[in-house]
């Protein structure tokens, strides 16, 4: 008789198609799957979600504002996916330190749970680009909801840095563990400026 297949370690916990009031009650509970990295993807789901809420209020028909108004709702929703994904990218995590792995082992569990909080920082970044074309057809009246959806970026890329600084601290290899605190310290510093640009310009506003 063919051996039973125990696809047990297979199902996974699904976010995407919660409730606010779900995620947060999860988000605080500590035997859940949520953590930084969740909260992270969340704030650039918000961050995406403000943006186009300035587009829709700004009630134009321009070509750049229909098109950021299409990628910004696609990386909105990615941002809800990436929830998912990053619960899933700490699973190799969990079960080496769970089984009391060799050292090498757990680093690389380590290296594989960054992978989506790397990809949570740039793709903010993405989307503040977005901002940052179209920011001059914006209505000024959207100045306030644009300025919270750069600092809802900004903490997702925050909440992302301290992330990766943790697991920095617990890599063996001194070069992965640097790069890993250095590489969102150096996109936070680049995006930084425009950040500030765009601040600065709503600010005029309101």
């Amino acid at each position: 008789m063919a051996e039973k297949l125990d696809i047990s370690e297979l199902k996974q916990v699904l976010f995407a198609g919660k409730s606010v009031k779900s995620f947060s009650k999860e988000l605080a509970d500590p035997s859940s799957k949520l953590g930084i990295g969740s909260a992270a993807a969340e704030a650039g789901a918000t961050s995406a979600a403000m943006m186009l809420l300035a587009i829709g209020k700004t009630c134009s028909e321009d070509p750049a504002l229909e098109k950021a108004q299409k990628d910004l709702e696609i990386m909105r929703e990615y941002f809800i996916h990436l929830i998912d994904e990053e619960n899933k990218a700490k699973v190799p995590l969990e079960k080496r330190l769970e089984s009391g792995a060799p050292e090498n082992e757990i680093e690389g569990g380590y290296r594989t749970a960054c992978t989506i909080v790397d990809d949570i920082v740039f793709d903010v970044i993405k989307i503040v680009d977005i901002l940052d074309g179209i920011a001059d057809k914006l209505c000024p009246c959207t100045a306030a909801i644009c300025s919270s959806a750069v600092f809802f970026a900004r903490t997702a890329i925050e909440t992302c840095r301290v992330q990766l600084a943790f697991y920095s601290t617990k890599m063996n290899e001194p070069v992965y563990a640097r790069t890993t605190k250095r590489g969102p310290e150096i996109a936070l510093e680049g995006v930084l400026p425009t950040m500030e640009k765009l601040l600065n310009k709503f600010a005029e506003a309101l």
